[in-house]
């Protein structure tokens, strides 16, 4: 007879072949092992595969239950009482360490060093965004249909372009932290409008996100809950890197500039466009960054200058050849405060 957690999943979980090929950001995926493991990003370059990392890990006496299974996260702690998120130069090592099956040799993707590829053939099935939604809206008729009804009024956008990506993938409310991981499937405009709005009302002090030590620019709190946005590109059309080929130039670059371009600053590789730049110290024409460090989802903006260290790529997709700057952590791009930047 199945238990609670096969009952849950037979629900929620859908088959990858309905993704035919092509997944998104911020998708959770049930491994047949046991793993959650989440999405990342578009760019997913060998056939059959895709990139993302084990966010919870099977294991006995773990620190979180997944309906009356036993888990630990990869991705936070508890220290002291306290939530702690474990960075990503950290999580990649223990992702080894929970998985013997991966190749500590194998190269991982030149534009998102801190993630791994997953044959697709592992995987159970995948929860989508939008049906999790509606399954969890059954299920807690008082909290998910209110923080998704207040959600779509705040923000002026249609419920039935929202979807959720966290523990409400799976259905289960998270109670010690009440958040609403909800993604916005809209058009460019439509998610740039949302992005915007959010980071006018976060400046609020009452709506103010301070978690895991820091400010938090596009999250906010709204009538007890707090709401933290994903967003997602409704056209593939509209999404960059996602077919195209990249090669390494240099491995090691430090580049300065001025960003002038923020209209992918939210989404899932975070790509900046920046003017007045240099390279190495040498000036040069204007330059795409792209890093795939989640927690810098709208953090930098139009105006702002930053110091970038990375590697310089050179891409080809449907728009041509151009280079750019992959950064890997959000440590390795800096704000220009006070007239210099920090050494």
């Amino acid at each position: 007879m199945a238990d609670k957690f096969d009952q849950i999943m037979e629900k929620f979980l859908c088959p990858v072949s309905e993704l035919e090929g092509r997944v998104k950001d911020s998708l959770y995926f049930l491994r047949k092992d046991g793993c959650f493991v989440f999405s990342h990003g578009y760019y997913h370059p060998t056939p059959g595969e895709f990139i993302g990392k084990i966010i919870y890990y099977p294991l006995e006496n773990g620190t979180a239950d997944i309906w009356g299974r036993s888990y630990e996260a990869m991705h936070k702690t508890w220290i002291d009482g306290e939530h702690v998120a474990i960075m990503n130069d950290v999580q990649i090592h223990k992702q080894y360490e929970v998985d013997p099956n991966l190749d500590r040799n194998r190269l991982r993707p030149l534009v998102a060093d801190y993630t791994l590829e997953f044959p697709i053939d592992d995987f159970i099935g995948y929860f989508d965004p939008h049906r999790s939604l509606e399954l969890c809206m059954e299920m807690y008729p008082q909290l998910v249909v209110n923080w998704t009804e207040q959600t779509s009024k705040l923000m002026e956008f249609p419920v039935e372009k929202l979807g959720v990506t966290g523990s409400l993938a799976y259905g289960k409310i998270e109670e010690e932290d009440m958040d609403y991981d909800v993604i916005f499937m809209g058009g460019l405009e439509e998610n740039r409008r949302v992005r915007d709005e959010l980071r006018r009302l976060a400046r609020d002090p009452e709506r103010k996100v301070f978690e895991f030590g820091r400010y938090w620019p596009i999250r906010i709190m709204n009538k007890g809950y707090l709401l933290c946005p994903f967003f997602v590109y409704e056209n593939w059309d509209d999404v960059p890197l996602a077919d195209a080929e990249i090669e390494l130039v240099r491995d090691e670059v430090t580049v300065t500039g001025k960003i002038i371009d923020d209209s992918d600053n939210s989404y899932l590789p975070i790509i900046l466009e920046l003017g007045e730049v240099t390279i190495d110290g040498r000036e040069r024409e204007p330059i795409r960054i792209i890093c795939y460090d989640g927690s810098i989802r709208g953090e930098y903006w139009e105006g702002q200058k930053i110091r970038v260290k990375g590697r310089l790529l050179n891409i080809t997709d449907e728009d041509g050849s151009y280079e750019a700057v992959a950064a890997d952590i959000s440590y390795d791009i800096i704000e220009l405060k006070n007239g210099r930047y920090p050494v």
